[in-house]
């Protein structure tokens, strides 16, 4: 009997592309035990991965572990992840879970659940290593999808670039790649099981295979081999990592889907230097430029950008949102400073007052509205494909090839019983002709059958 026989377990998920393949991983290997995935409020475990990449990421993580532990009083509770690393071993004690799991230890967190529930082992138990000189590979596996359509698929762990900002590195350790080989069986697995699209993730993807005699490029053009993936994304990529090697190699990929994720931070040479990027302004155009040599105009560029770092004049705030105007980002992900403990900028003078701040935000998010529907429009009039994530029989909803919302009206056959859809084309490629763009989101109408 395995181990976990009947055992109802609630998997909830904070932060990063990464937590969410750890979160399936985690579910996974319950499931592989006997446990069933609770999706309601009744469960008998209850795992959070966490995210502590910011003070409001470590806030929604206490929130979200206090509400589990209310709906479900008696049972066992697993904070894992960036928070547990973060914090020393008493203020993780105060919030009163049962199971404290740090990073590149949670593949062992199914087994100690499992003892823990045959009282083999004591509550609350704290598990945790030091990630910056700990080069373990947290083997995580997965073979079916439990939360989204696509499957992300974890490749590399840590990251050695110490921006001034930046807790990450402290949280997650030093650069680690996933054994490429392993990486092809689980795509392989997960594909047999109906996945067509997989987004490849990490804490800093650029630097996968670093110090090995394989890089990202030689991934990209094992998994492109597999026969029924029919798309590849990357999670985010930082910008010093998009040489001409791995550009060609992304053209050439029939699999890959033309977005990138790019994170610029700012778009002021002073402020970037601060924050020890290890690029310029002109540097980061002269890439985008670059990328669009390669992947075409229409290539979605979309970028993460830091609000109020110490420091930040007016005039430099007003460098970023030219920059990411001039070079026609789409997508904008939008972040206040948040200083950490720990890091450089923690301690750096000169930050905004809270108004000014709050002001500043709210002017680089409108601006990044605007950008995206300025990209979204340019496909009004034209036929897409989409990856089919909902259906209730009348509209469909998915992502394009370049990463924009789609809803679309279904032109179905009179006869055919509105019902006869739901479920069916989930997970499946459709075209969609675009009528219009409201708000970033593509709207148009599917007429196949």
């Amino acid at each position: 009997m395995r181990s976990l026989e009947d055992v109802k377990v609630r998997i909830k998920c904070l932060g990063c592309r990464t937590n969410i393949y750890e979160a399936e991983a985690i579910a996974d290997s319950f499931r592989n035990e006997g446990a069933i995935i609770a999706n309601g409020d009744e469960f008998d475990v209850g795992v959070l991965v966490s995210c502590a990449v910011t003070k409001t990421a470590e806030k929604k993580c206490r929130q979200a572990l206090r509400r589990m532990q209310r709906k479900s009083p008696q049972a066992i509770t697993v904070l894992c992840g960036c928070y547990v690393q973060g914090r020393p071993d008493e203020d993780l004690l105060h919030l009163g879970a049962d199971l404290y799991v740090g990073n590149r230890l949670k593949a062992e967190l199914t087994n100690i659940v499992a003892n823990m529930i045959k009282g083999r082992i004591k509550k609350p138990l704290i598990l945790k290593t030091d990630v910056l000189h700990d080069e373990r590979w947290d083997s995580l596996r997965l073979s079916k999808v439990s939360f989204h359509t696509r499957s992300f698929v974890k490749v590399q762990d840590g990251c050695d670039s110490f921006c001034s900002y930046c807790i990450v590195p402290f949280l997650r350790g030093r650069p680690i790649s996933r054994d490429m080989q392993e990486v092809i069986d689980e795509v392989e697995r997960l594909v047999s099981q109906g996945c067509k699209e997989v987004v490849l993730t990490g804490v800093h993807l650029g630097l996968y295979g670093s110090g090995c005699d394989f890089d990202l490029g030689d991934l990209v053009k094992s998994l492109a081999k597999i026969k029924g993936l029919k798309r590849l994304r990357f999670g985010s990529i930082e910008p010093l990592a998009l040489d001409d090697k791995l550009l060609r190699l992304l053209a050439e990929s029939e699999i890959f889907c033309r977005h990138l994720h790019i994170p610029l931070q700012s778009g002021d040479d002073g402020i970037l230097g601060l924050m020890r990027r290890g690029y310029k302004a002109k540097d980061f155009a002269n890439i985008i430029e670059n990328v669009r040599c390669y992947l075409g105009d229409d290539v979605h560029v979309s970028t993460d950008i830091i609000v109020g770092f110490p420091g930040e004049s007016e005039r430099a705030f007003e460098n970023t949102l030219t920059l990411i105007d001039n070079l026609g980002i789409g997508r904008v992900h939008v972040f206040p400073f948040s200083p950490r403990k720990g890091t450089k900028a923690y301690s750096m003078p000169e930050r905004l007052d809270k108004r000014e701040l709050e002001s500043r935000m709210d002017r680089a998010i409108n601006l990044g509205r605007k950008l995206l529907q300025r990209f979204a429009r340019r496909w009004v009039g034209q036929s897409i494909e989409i990856l089919v994530e909902h259906c209730d029989g009348a509209r469909v909803k998915g992502l394009s090839r370049h990463y924009l919302e789609v809803e679309a009206d279904i032109d179905r056959r009179p006869k055919e019983p509105r019902g006869c859809l739901e479920g069916q084309i989930v997970g499946l490629e459709r075209q969609i002709y675009v009528t219009k763009a409201e708000h970033g989101i593509l709207h148009g109408v599917s007429s196949e059958t």
